[in-house]
């Protein structure tokens, strides 16, 4: 009887040592969620209130009016997307790895686009991070360099985002700010400097439409992008891919 009564006080004595490590992780953890959602809500107001500029059209002699349709992708091509399906994924077995479906999907989705709709692509791969394809409306060639993608290196979204936002800026003065321009991102990663990219992209009228791939939900483009989707299989990249021809009508370009 005594053993079991040193036992249960030996319990007793040891547990403020043993809770106090687990409480204090709860404790971090919960500070860590709530700055995140603290940064989100902040992210979001910025997005909110962004003032967007009028973009200038210095020489219009230089220019032709037309309602040509523009969509600028950027393809992740970083070095986790070799990586299988990870913990916010779906497990499929119809791809080796992320970078495969992904490329299926751009494919899919590359046959739904309309007849004239100008396609421009930037890649940041093995090979670099820069424009890969400027906007034109050759599918075939548009999706060779797809194709040609190796997976390696990080994540230089933020640069990509500007660069994508520039190409679509000069094709809105070449077409003397007629028609219609989206930028679509495809990435399964964060990136530093995410929030002043998607702000600069927003504050010169150009939208996002975001796919994030296997990723958290609280990703930072989320709040930036005028259309969002955390796709955890390669049919909900698809879907998404599909998203940014939402009400992109299907008409001849005509020029004035």
């Amino acid at each position: 009887m005594a053993k079991n009564k040193t036992s249960n006080w030996a319990l007793l004595i040891a547990a403020p040592f043993v809770l106090g490590p687990v409480a204090l992780m709860v404790f971090v953890e919960n500070d860590r969620q709530t700055a995140e959602k603290e940064q989100l809500l902040s992210y979001r107001e910025t997005f909110q209130h962004a003032v967007v500029k009028e973009i200038e059209i210095p020489d219009v002699s230089e220019g032709q009016a037309e309602l040509t349709r523009n969509l600028y992708v950027i393809f992740d091509g970083s070095a986790s997307m070799r990586e299988p399906m990870g913990n916010h994924c779906s497990s499929d077995q119809n791809f080796s790895n992320k970078h495969r479906g992904a490329q299926w999907a751009v494919e899919e989705f590359v046959k739904g686009v309309p007849e004239g709709v100008n396609l421009g692509l930037y890649v940041f791969d093995a090979a670099g991070s820069f424009e890969r394809l400027p906007l034109q409306p050759d599918r075939e060639a548009f999706m060779e360099q797809i194709r040609a993608v190796d997976p390696g290196h990080g994540t230089p979204l933020a640069q990509a985002i500007r660069t994508g936002t520039n190409a679509l800026v000069a094709q809105y003065r070449k077409q003397l700010g007629y028609g219609e321009f989206r930028l679509v991102i495809v990435t399964d990663g964060e990136a530093e400097e995410l929030d002043s990219a998607a702000l600069y992209a927003t504050s010169l009228g150009m939208p996002l439409y975001t796919i994030g791939l296997c990723v958290a939900p609280n990703h930072v483009l989320r709040e930036f992008s005028v259309s969002y989707r955390a796709a955890d299989d390669f049919e909900s990249l698809k879907a998404g891919l599909a998203d940014s021809l939402a009400e992109l009508p299907d008409f001849d370009d005509v020029s004035f």
